[in-house]
């Protein structure tokens, strides 16, 4: 008869670990290995995208992505590791914890757009290294460790700690004025979601029409022409989410991701986030009038709708567990998506979108849920 070590759990013993709650054939951690290696191939296609942009400051946008992850992703193993060591109860999560920096890196905005006469700050290196530093760590500490003792985890990791650490920036971060704001106040003059919005200048909505803006916002700043809109924001952008400089990459990574661990990933959240979306564009083009497709392209496609749809919505301990609880988080996630990028004017809307949901999740889990048989 083999003895039983002090360490090892009894058999009666109940066990219960940090989400996500993993069973059958596939593991946590074999799980987060494909989502680590998912993220890290779109952090790679961003790269290599971004090598020939030289930033105003001198550094190589391209560089700037493979030291941001290596520093994101070192600071969250290297927190993760040392709470394990100093803390009792601090479990061990590397994978966890690098695909969380990864994430961080991803869902950072890096570049400056090519039509920009304002500083917008922090977007270029070195200043960008401190800040994706801070994100990971406070998201690491109090979003993931300390928020875990509660017995679960109410908001996105990285998308809260991003948000708390630009709350100093806030004016800036969310660039109002500088989006809208006309040229001789400072500003680009870009036309307003909540109106008209097209190819074309509407009703004197802004100083250009909003493709063109999109145009010099996400198009190569070495180039002296303006790139079809349809290829920058969906094969290549040069500003913005990391994870969104290639919309096509995401969507072709995100779903073979999704295939491989099709059990295990909640792609109800994505499909009904990108088709609420398309919706809400689509309403309010009747509401506003102007172009329907340039509208959809900007909601659907900017970097941070479609980088957040694949990997940040269906994040599993943050989420709903239910299948109906899933689809109503990925249509509440997306209403409030357009509705914050229209009436806020802020153009990254699904990140609030995203922490505001979270906070819906006790509720959504209450939702579908199977009846017990017998008493």
């Amino acid at each position: 008869m083999t003895k039983r070590s002090s360490n090892e759990p009894a058999s009666s013993d109940l066990i219960v670990e940090p989400a996500p709650h993993i069973t059958g054939p596939m593991t946590k951690d074999r799980l987060m290995l494909y989502t680590f290696v998912a993220l890290l191939i779109i952090t790679a296609v961003s790269a290599i995208l971004w090598a020939p942009v030289t930033t105003p400051s001198g550094w190589n946008l391209g560089l700037t992505v493979v030291i941001n992850a290596i520093i994101a992703v070192g600071v969250a193993v290297g927190i993760d590791a040392l709470l394990h060591k100093v803390v009792a109860d601090s479990q061990l999560n590397i994978m966890s914890a690098a695909v969380f920096g990864l994430i961080v890196t991803l869902s950072y905005s890096l570049g400056v757009p090519t039509m920009a006469i304002v500083e917008i700050l922090p977007l270029e290196a070195p200043d960008a290294f401190l800040y994706v530093a801070l994100i990971s760590l406070i998201g690491l500490v109090l979003f993931k460790k300390i928020q875990g003792l509660a017995g679960r985890k109410y908001v996105n990791p990285a998308a809260t700690a991003k948000l708390v650490v630009f709350l100093p920036f806030l004016s800036t971060m969310l660039l109002v004025k500088e989006h809208f704001a006309l040229f001789t106040e400072g500003g680009l003059g870009v036309p307003l979601l909540a109106g008209p919005i097209g190819n074309t200048v509407i009703n004197n909505n802004g100083v250009a029409s909003f493709a063109t803006y999109l145009q010099g916002c996400y198009n190569n700043p070495a180039s002296t022409t303006l790139a079809d809109l349809n290829w920058l924001m969906i094969v290549e952008k040069y500003h913005g989410w990391v994870g969104g400089a290639s919309s096509l990459a995401v969507i072709i990574v995100g779903l073979g991701l999704f295939i491989i661990a099709r059990k295990y990933i909640k792609w109800r959240i994505t499909l009904s986030y990108l088709v609420t979306v398309t919706v809400m564009a689509l309403l309010m083009t009747a509401i506003y009038g102007g172009d329907a497709e340039v509208r959809i392209l900007f909601e659907l496609f900017i970097g941070s709708s479609i980088f957040l749809a694949f990997f940040m919505a269906t994040d599993p301990a943050t989420t709903p567990l239910t299948g109906i609880g899933q689809l109503i988080f990925g249509v509440g996630l997306g209403v409030l998506t357009v509705l914050i990028q229209t009436y806020m004017n802020f153009f990254g809307g699904s990140l609030l979108a995203l922490i505001i949901m979270n906070l819906t999740v006790p509720l959504l889990d209450r939702v579908g849920i199977h009846k017990p048989f017998g008493r």
